[in-house]
């Protein structure tokens, strides 16, 4: 698989962590994206070369603010919500948000 990511708003190369966590216990491949920048989204085009995808989805972590965290007054600051994935051929996209962790579920 090869990732490239990119600022919408800057059309330049942004700094993202991207790691595959391994196969799920039921065969998924898992990709975890962290967005390491603040304040600027970022898309993420995928070719997946080498890997038969048949679907893709996306759960996204993310919050306000950087030091966001869940109280008993506010229990959901910080919650996993679903992203979307474009799946073409063998191509992937997605954009994500601004100081996320992002994980892709593939599956072959």
């Amino acid at each position: 698989m090869d990732f490239g990511a990119r600022s919408p708003w800057l059309n330049e190369q942004i700094l993202l962590s991207i790691a595959i966590a391994a196969k799920s216990t039921d065969g998924k491949l898992l990709v975890e994206i962290t967005n390491l920048d603040a304040e600027n989204s970022a898309i993420i085009d995928a070719h997946m070369a080498g890997v038969a995808v048949k679907s893709a989805t996306a759960e996204t972590l993310t919050a306000p603010a950087v030091d966001s965290i869940n109280t008993f007054d506010v229990p959901n600051a910080v919650v996993p919500k679903p992203t979307a994935v474009k799946l073409q051929n063998d191509e992937l996209s997605l954009t994500v948000q601004p100081r996320s962790v992002t994980v892709i579920s593939l599956e072959e």
